[in-house]
């Protein structure tokens, strides 16, 4: 067998095992919000492309066109698995794009052990079993692009580029640098044609930020600013940590993204083309972009593991053994980051199918389709298809679920005690329980609860 085949014979194993982990994190109901929001955007790909935690299309709030091309996928199963195995599958091909771009420049040995490196890299695990969201669709698609670049491809690289660009807004100023980078790179080789296609990928790039936010959006109806300006703000007291704290967390951060690849990709200039997406991360205020495990890495993992081939490459040149041994000790480093620092929080996101989670899914399989329900997390996640579920109470919602045999839920600590004052009101009364599982009807006219909590965290939608 080639390397070549058994580097997508890697990637299918890796897809395989991250859809068959995610598939355990849902049917265990430890699948938060995004799933579900996603599933209930997507489903409404044909209607207006929106859910009820945005309120709105989801084009007001980020540039995802390329979720057009996961819609069907989701129409057909019928099943948030859909996004789950999409997701898994984009992760896994990041393998073979980084195996061509190595083999260019070293052994087909070196450049299966890089791409194998890549696919055990830890951020990258946890970008791939997080809940499904467009940025998991960002390595795969910025390797293939790079790959492209790289081997003069100009027609499929300015493809992969609108694919790229579209996935979400924040790839116009992220790609532009590339293109710059590349445009600069060009010009030091006497490159006429790469340096005109690079002028041309940063041109491209740069246009959209216009299209979106002076066409899309007011199109899509969006009000106020622009949503993710929030990381930038001062977040919920609960989640604000002091400057020192917050420069430790960052550092930490960033030796994670290095340290399990043994700081080579600090070795190659390439990793000057990842500064847009580390500044992205760790400009904001609120600490989830900066923790492993979170969808955010996403936009700067590609260009990491691009440059830590770029390294490998380097010394596998200089002597092929000293190479081998930088592999295996990434490989190494990365099992222990997976033993110490987990990005995939295996003990709260995974455990096995219980009673309680047979009684839930029995349970929701008994309403009414299209019901206006406001619930916790672990049921919302599993009522995508309902275009009218929604998390929490405040709004008031015709009805209200909640499983209280999930008391860890942050929903159920958030909005239980609120769903106890309005029953006490008499705005709500019981229709049905089983087991810890409430169903309650609302009395009288909607409207916001009064004294209804705030949402969890400040970087939170919720529509009313």
């Amino acid at each position: 067998m080639t390397r070549a085949r058994t580097v997508w014979l890697l990637a299918a194993l890796y897809a395989t095992i991250f859809f068959c982990l995610g598939a355990v994190r849902y049917a265990a109901h430890r699948s938060v919000e995004d799933l579900g929001i996603f599933v209930q955007t997507l489903a409404t790909a044909g209607r207006g492309f929106t859910n009820t935690i945005e309120g709105q299309s989801h084009f007001a709030v980020h540039f995802s066109p390329a979720l057009y091309l996961i819609a069907p996928l989701l129409s057909l199963a019928h099943s948030p698995l859909a996004l789950v195995a999409a997701q898994a599958a984009a992760g896994a091909l990041v393998a073979p794009p980084l195996y061509l771009l190595a083999r260019k420049r070293a052994s087909a040995a070196v450049a299966l052990g890089i791409a194998g490196v890549a696919l055990l890299y830890p951020p990258l695990g946890g970008v791939t079993f997080t809940e499904f969201h467009e940025n998991g669709l960002v390595p795969a698609a910025t390797l293939w692009l790079l790959y492209a670049l790289d081997a003069r491809k100009w027609s499929v690289a300015f493809a992969l580029a609108a694919l790229t660009l579209g996935i979400k807004e924040d790839q116009s100023v992220i790609v532009a640098w590339l293109g710059f980078c590349a445009f600069l790179a060009a010009r030091r080789a006497n490159d006429a044609s790469g340096a005109r296609a690079a002028l041309a990928l940063s041109a491209l790039a740069l246009a959209t930020i216009p299209l979106y936010f002076f066409l899309i959006r007011p199109l899509a109806g969006a009000q106020g600013a622009w949503h993710p300006l929030v990381f930038l703000h001062a977040v919920d007291p609960g989640a604000r940590v002091g400057f020192g704290r917050g420069m430790t967390d960052r550092l930490g951060y960033l030796a994670l993204a290095f340290a399990p690849l043994l700081f080579l990709p600090l070795r190659s200039p390439a990793v000057l083309l990842a500064l847009p997406g580390f500044a992205e991360t760790l400009v904001s205020r609120a600490p989830v972009t900066y923790t492993m495990g979170q969808h955010y890495a996403a936009v700067w993992i590609p260009y990491v593991l691009l440059a830590f081939a770029f390294a490998v490459c380097d010394l596998a040149r200089a002597e092929t053994r000293r190479a081998a041994r930088a592999l295996a000790a990434c490989a190494a480093l990365c099992a222990v980051n997976y033993a110490v620092a987990n990005p995939l929080h295996p003990h709260y996101f995974l455990r096995s199918y219980e009673p309680r989670d047979a009684r839930l899914d029995a349970f929701l399989a008994t309403l009414p389709p299209q019901l206006e329900v406001g619930t916790q997390e672990e049921a919302y996640t599993h009522l995508g298809f309902d275009r009218n579920a929604t998390l929490g109470i405040e709004c008031l919602p015709r009805y209200a679920l909640f499983d209280f045999d999930f008391p860890d839920s942050n929903w159920v600590v958030r909005d239980g005690p609120l769903l106890r004052a309005l029953v006490a009101q008499g705005r709500y009364r019981l229709e049905r329980r089983d087991g810890g599982i409430e169903l309650y009807r609302r009395r009288g006219p909607a409207g916001r609860a009064p004294g209804a909590p705030p949402p969890a965290d400040a970087y939170e939608f919720k529509a009313c």
